[in-house]
């Protein structure tokens, strides 16, 4: 989906961010996403309790999330990406532009904002 006003590609997401970590909360990490979200025409965030389920995260050590791209009527159409942990105003920003980029796999969002997934999330081997 193109947002022609920003001249910026864009597309739905929505965006689960872990508010168990009440520092990283209402820190400045999360109003930098917030402001993505503002800035993207289909993005949706909320905010949850523990990721832990989801992603191998540590209280403490930054805020974690979930993005997944979506549909205008919030059906998937994608995988979901873990991110984590976002510590800095500049991870948040990093994070931003990606989204607003419409999620490209260019390598555009680092490898060390990809969280691991949680334990019993991993493939066993045997």
């Amino acid at each position: 989906m193109s947002d022609t006003a920003g001249g910026r590609q864009s597309c739905p997401f929505t965006l689960v961010v872990c508010g168990s970590c009440r520092a990283a909360a209402r820190g400045r990490v999360m109003d930098g996403l917030r402001r993505a979200v503002r800035e993207c025409p289909h993005g949706v965030m909320v905010s949850t309790g523990c990721l832990g389920r989801v992603l191998h995260c540590r209280r403490g050590r930054g805020l974690h999330a979930a993005v997944q791209p979506c549909g205008v009527d919030r059906a998937p159409t994608g995988a979901v990406v873990r991110l984590g942990p976002l510590v800095t105003e500049a991870d948040a920003e990093a994070v931003g532009a990606w989204l607003r980029a419409g999620m490209p796999d260019d390598g555009t969002l680092p490898d060390r904002l990809r969280a691991a997934p949680a334990p019993q999330q991993v493939a066993r081997l045997n």
